[in-house]
């Protein structure tokens, strides 16, 4: 082609006739496959992109404002292209991109494509906030709302590793989950299921809960797909991050593997566990997870953890000196440009230990471990263990205020939901005062309080939130099927597992049957039945329609299971209040067992309307 014979010619390209071609040459082209072929021919030859820098620039920024196609499409990704490998200045580029929110009608499917990645390479780069607004306007376009959703899910990740705080960190993860998910949903997105693991097996880890095995496996075995499917594809800027893929699997293998940590036996071990849980310390300095900076909302989400890990274990700070002392033997013979990072992190994290107490830390089985986080001296530890020991009855009734004052203590920031959730408790101690125990208890609470969040969010939602995912409880029009129990399983299954819970859908075996969402945070199983009703949403038909079934999967686990009821009768008159959607029932146990049996009921109110779409109430109605 003669453009890529004259830009490979240095004097022609700084001739002003051989310039003046070039740059005519770069916009004219009459079809895409000439356009891309254009386009490769410049980018083959670096010298000439520097030389023509930002006239060329010019030249694209304006075909692709004449051209709302393919054609367009391609030379807008060309002057992103240019931007980003510093050739030419961002200022036009981005002008550009703040009028396009104006045109995006006008903007053909392909052209929307190349849109996208343009968008989400350049927020990378460039603090401009219209950047992602344009993005979120794109979720509206169907053909390109998975792209959109996976670009602002890579920049909710990104503001998560730089956060400057661990609930800032933590939020902007739980955006990234979301916006992963929805980039998931027709499963033609790989890399977003890979990065959503990554982001759980990171939530886990931060709330103290352990790595699943399936995480590590799930992000290989998608990792492993992404490669096999670029085999033989030339390397490009739109590809899959693989290598950023690669580094999350790593940080999530060894997260899985430091849960060794939480089992006393595998101390035996304790030069493995030093090594997962340093590396862990250090992923913020030793891995490229996404940019260049030292990750520091990382450290905040992951290093909380790695102390108290060995704060809470004897002879911690011990074995972490140890560690040092072998690493640092022959620092001078180790060729790993890491190495000098980990010594110095590792270094931080002794000095973090020591500032905490130290070896002299109490026991986790110890009497004090309860007054940890009181922030008494270790002096102090000390004598209110042996004060305690001397004095049993002392410490049963510190018990019984310390429980008194939890119980004052809102559960929730929400009024209604805290009132919801208490007389849910009460509920429970009353009708299942044997079931209703322990650890088994605490578990439930904590996924109570969960979906009474869960409940409220969905309720308030207006109808054009949520894309898709959403899409389930938003008004019926005539003729429209009606949404099933699988959406409302895999929403909730996803604003779990966003909070760090690794619920599973459709699990065989269970109670003689197959569960739609099972819930196993300890030794025993937490089941959370799901239906859709059109027909009555009273708790009387709920009971009698599916209480059957919901209980008896408690036949080898603890007597409370969940049921979810997606309620699509007509809203035309409005929706429900909170505390008119949870119930707790207890029914006969069957086949003779003396055992009562008992189910949180809850019904998800879909089929909403609009505020202003709703019918006045009748004349007749009862005024309150």
């Amino acid at each position: 082609m003669l453009v890529e014979v004259i830009c490979a010619d240095d004097s022609a390209v700084g001739n002003p006739r051989g310039r003046e071609f070039l740059l005519a040459a770069a916009g004219v082209a009459p079809d895409p496959l000439q356009m891309e072929e254009i386009v490769n021919a410049f980018f083959s030859r670096p010298q000439a992109l520097s030389a023509l820098g930002d006239d060329l620039a010019d030249v694209w920024l304006e075909t692709s404002w004449e051209h709302g196609d393919l054609v367009g499409g391609i030379a807008l990704e060309a002057c992103t292209r240019l931007v980003l490998a510093g050739n030419s200045q961002e200022y036009g580029l981005l002008d550009q991109m703040r009028r396009l929110r104006r045109q995006l009608d006008r903007l053909d499917e392909d052209y929307a494509m190349r849109l996208v990645r343009a968008l989400g390479a350049l927020a990378e780069h460039f603090p401009a906030p219209h950047l992602p607004h344009l993005l979120e306007q794109l979720l509206g376009r169907e053909e390109v709302a998975e792209d959109a959703a996976f670009e602002l899910g890579m920049l909710a990740l990104r503001a998560a590793l730089e956060a400057d705080g661990l609930q800032k960190a933590r939020h902007c993860l739980l955006e990234a989950r979301r916006h992963f998910t929805q980039a998931h949903l027709d499963e033609e997105r790989a890399d977003a299921r890979a990065f959503a693991t990554a982001v759980d097996a990171l939530l886990a880890y931060s709330a103290d809960l352990p790595v699943p095995d399936e995480l590590g496996e799930t992000l290989r075995e998608t990792v492993l797909e992404l490669r096999m499917n670029l085999v033989r594809t030339r390397p490009g800027w739109r590809t899959p991050r693989i290598e950023t893929l690669d580094a999350w699997q790593r940080l999530t293998d060894t997260l899985t593997r430091a849960r060794a940590a939480d089992e006393p036996r595998a101390w035996l071990h304790a030069g493995a566990i030093m090594d997962a849980l340093v590396s862990i310390y250090t992923a913020h300095r030793t891995l490229e997870l996404f940019t260049d900076s030292e990750h520091t909302g990382l450290h905040s989400l992951i290093s909380p953890r790695v102390q108290r890990t060995l704060l809470t274990h004897e002879g911690g700070l011990a074995l972490l000196e140890q560690w040092l002392d072998e690493l640092g033997s022959e620092p001078e013979t180790d060729e790993d440009p890491t190495a000098a990072v980990v010594r110095e992190q590792a270094n931080t994290l002794r000095q973090a230990l020591l500032a905490e107490g130290g070896d002299a830390f109490p026991k986790p089985d110890g009497p004090a471990v309860s007054l940890t986080g009181l922030g008494l001296t270790t002096a102090d530890t000390r004598r209110a263990e042996e004060l305690f020991a001397s004095a049993p009855e002392l410490a049963i009734r510190l018990n019984a205020r310390v429980e008194a004052h939890q119980t004052q203590i809102p559960a929730d920031e929400i009024p209604l939901v805290d009132a919801v959730y208490r007389r849910t408790q009460q509920a429970l101690h009353e009708q299942c005062p044997e079931g209703y125990v322990g650890q088994f208890a605490a578990d439930i609470d904590r996924l109570l309080l969960l979906l009474l969040r869960f409940l409220v969010l969905r309720l308030e939602e207006t109808q054009s939130f949520g894309g898709d995912s959403r899409a389930y409880l938003r008004h019926i029009k005539p003729g429209e099927a009606r949404p099933k129990e699988t959406e409302l399983g895999k929403d909730l299954r996803d604003f779990l597992g966003g909070l760090g819970l690794r619920v599973l859908l459709e699990v065989s075996h269970v109670g003689a049957g197959r569960v739609d969402i099972l819930w196993r945070p300890h030794d025993e199983h937490i089941v959370l039945e799901l239906k859709r009703d059109w027909t009555n949403p009273s708790w009387e038909a709920y009971a009698a329609s599916y209480l059957t079934q919901t209980v008896s999967y408690q036949a080898a686990s603890q007597p409370i299971s969940f049921l979810i009821v997606l309620d699509l009768t007509d809203k035309s008159s409005g929706l429900a209040a909170v505390p008119a959607c949870v119930e707790v029932r207890t029914v006969p146990g069957a086949a003779g067992d003396t055992r009562r049996r008992t189910a949180i009921m809850m019904r998800i109110q879909g089929n909403k309307r609009n505020p202003s779409d709703l019918v006045p109430a009748d004349e007749h109605s009862t005024p309150c």
